[in-house]
């Protein structure tokens, strides 16, 4: 039973609408959490204090009813419970009794999907059961059903950048959820990069047409070769521009390529690729800006060599960080 679910029945309860036999599975549910010798509870001094938290919550609500009699009391709890406080509290204490009766479905859910991801500072390409292909960059991670992917061809990105090549199945669309876009896909080559320093999610079309929708603002956009767009998770808003699609997929053959980006990204780039921390000692990061293009990366070295040459500063190393100074 999820939550929603336990809402619709105390207020069926409440109006009269549920059968003599639902009335009393929900008076028995009552009589079993105020039962002395509740076993749920980790103590008596547990149970005492869930029991304290609800009469004081009905307090606020109904104060003139705590002389009430047992039936009475329990007619007001339940009422209080269909309110949003209550049914807050109603809701812990639920899961304090059983946490499996709410997220029985979701963790069942969670168990079917196949989790796949690589470490910072580490790159890899797998095989997708319908033969798509997904070049994974470091500190990436993604979720999918194994079972029925074949029919239900649906991948979560949690985090981090991926380049996908989708096998073309007219018969079942290619889908990814971000957590703040949806892209939908038939057969065409794409990246995705949701970034967690920038809270943004961008994709970028090196072939084929991508369709790409938020469900918080309502808007849906098509992509083709050389577009893209850039979604911010915090304002729920789109920017679209153009892309050298040569340029989309550089970075999975040992390239790095960035333009206009600020520090923050930068960062995000160098943890990624090298698995190391970039900090700055007194420095005014607001105003760095990169625009680089560096094919076949040798080395870390090499990469903050050219960025210290940029600002005309140095940098050192202190175990998995690398400092930049004056």
């Amino acid at each position: 039973m999820d939550l929603e679910r336990f809402k619709l029945i105390i207020t069926d309860y409440l109006g009269g609408k549920l059968t003599d036999q639902e009335k009393q599975h929900v008076d028995d549910w009552y009589e079993s959490i105020s039962n002395e010798g509740s076993k749920p509870f980790a103590d008596d001094s547990h149970r005492d204090r869930i029991k304290r938290e609800l009469l004081l919550r009905m307090e606020g609500v109904a104060p003139s009813l705590k002389a009430k009699k047992k039936t009475v009391r329990k007619f007001t709890w339940l009422s209080s419970a269909a309110a949003a406080l209550i049914l807050l509290s109603c809701s812990l204490l639920l899961l304090q009794h059983n946490p499996g009766i709410l997220f029985r479905k979701e963790v069942e859910t969670a168990a079917l999907l196949t989790e796949k991801g690589t470490r910072a500072g580490e790159l890899r390409e797998i095989q997708l059961p319908d033969g798509t292909s997904i070049f994974l960059n470091g500190n990436t991670r993604i979720r999918y059903d194994r079972k029925s992917f074949a029919s239900n061809r649906t991948l979560f990105l949690d985090q981090g950048e991926a380049f996908f090549r989708v096998r073309r199945d007219t018969l079942h669309p290619f889908k990814i959820e971000t957590g703040g876009v949806s892209v939908a896909v038939l057969g065409t080559s794409f990246n995705v990069n949701k970034s967690m320093y920038t809270k943004h999610v961008t994709i970028e079309v090196k072939t084929g047409r991508v369709r790409v929708s938020s469900e918080k603002n309502g808007e849906n956009h098509i992509l083709t070769r050389g577009k893209a767009i850039r979604y911010s998770l915090t304002k729920n808003h789109f920017e679209t521009f153009d892309k050298d699609p040569a340029l989309i997929n550089l970075w999975t053959q040992g390239s790095i390529v960035v333009n206009n980006v600020g520090f923050e990204e930068l960062k995000e780039l160098i943890y990624r690729r090298f698995g190391a921390v970039l900090l700055a000692d007194n420095l005014n990061t607001d105003s760095f800006n990169y625009s680089l293009m560096i094919p076949q990366v040798q080395s870390l070295d090499q990469v903050l060599t050219i960025v210290c040459n940029i600002h005309q500063i140095k940098f050192r190393r202190e175990k998995n960080e690398i400092i930049l100074y004056k």
